[in-house]
């Protein structure tokens, strides 16, 4: 009989997952802040106070999915003999955690009503369309592109858009349409980019599970191709116009930069980019990891010195997931010095 690989409980913090997902979906939503801010002419320090409510209140929204998602994968995960962070936890642990979640984030948004309505619906949007994912009986994680089109949606979408409307909220000036469609088309395409990279590494494991996923409905090549071939390009060009409509300078003069990163990874090591392989670093996720964050930061500070402590909370927060990026170049940076020696 299959088992759930848990040898021993995970820590109360490690039951949320904040290891995957703290510094990938995190730095680039507070980039979009930063962008968002800039595009309207306003320093950021004066933010500052709300930009940490505004992560609080994301940070409530995607513990309750993390511990929602594993809750209601606990039969799934055992059939495949997954590891599920939950297993062996007594139900008042779970209920605690998902009341306490569902309690904060209430207030939250009352919060974001009092803001402003837009802002609170795409709030409780994102905890509506995670539920939906993952509770039965509607459970859309094994609805196929039902299923991939909300995780996109409740992990990227919607908190990249709420973003925007909190900063247009807090400034009191309109956001202009082009930066709406470009971020909410960006976030879109980058997010079903990702939950189909997801589904890629765990097809057998969901297939012998039962749980019908895009990829085990129309399979991993198809997936995969379209992943490439449509999802991608829309991706590249949308993040093309959130860059072009704020910071091109900066952005493209960093994206050099993380150009010769790749370049780096490719010559030295045999490493090439790519843009959907499960098991597999994901072209363009270092870059919204560390530069895109920085492409609005530095400008900012530039222009408003006091938004050096906005730069200096980013990299507290953030410092300790890219602080490989930067380790990693300086070893490229060693082996072509010696190299143009020799």
């Amino acid at each position: 009989m299959t088992t759930t690989k848990l040898s021993s409980k995970p820590g109360i913090l490690a039951t949320t997952r904040a290891g995957e997902w703290w510094a990938n979906k995190f730095s680039p939503l507070l980039a979009t802040f930063y962008a968002t801010a800039g595009l309207l002419g306003s320093p950021l320090l004066p933010l500052l106070g709300r930009l940490l409510g505004l992560v609080l209140a994301l940070l409530v929204g995607a513990i309750y999915v993390s511990i929602v998602n594993d809750w209601t994968d606990l039969a799934a995960d055992a059939a495949a003999g997954k590891t599920n962070r939950l297993a062996g936890r007594p139900a008042w642990f779970v209920g605690l955690a998902l009341g306490g979640c569902l309690l904060a984030g209430s207030a939250f948004g009352l919060y974001f009503w009092h803001l402003g309505h837009r802002v609170a619906w795409l709030y409780l949007a994102a905890w509506v369309v995670y539920s939906l994912y993952s509770l039965p009986p509607v459970r859309l994680k094994a609805r196929g592109l039902a299923g991939v089109l909300a995780d996109a949606s409740g992990a990227h979408l919607l908190p990249q858009l709420l973003v925007v409307a909190a900063v247009e909220a807090w400034l009191g000036r309109a956001v202009p349409g082009a930066w709406w469609a470009a971020v909410g088309t960006w976030a879109l395409a980058c997010g079903l980019r990702g939950i189909v990279w997801h589904q890629l590494g765990d097809a057998a494991a969901d297939a012998q599970a039962g749980v019908d996923t895009l990829v085990v409905r129309w399979g991993a090549g198809r997936v995969q191709r379209l992943g490439q071939a449509v999802v991608f390009p829309v991706e590249v060009v949308a993040f093309g116009m959130v860059l072009g409509l704020s910071q091109p300078g900066w952005a493209l003069a960093l994206l050099g930069l993380y150009g010769g990163l790749e370049w780096c990874r490719w010559r030295i090591w045999g490493y090439r980019p790519v843009v959907l392989v499960p098991d597999a670093r994901m072209v363009l996720t270092d870059y919204y990891l560390l530069f895109y964050p920085l492409a609005f930061l530095l400008p900012q500070c530039l222009r408003y010195p006091p938004d050096g402590l906005v730069l200096a909370l980013h990299g507290a927060l953030f410092g300790p997931a890219a602080w490989p990026l930067v380790q990693e170049a300086r070893v490229y940076v060693n082996v072509l010095t010696r190299r143009v020696k020799a």
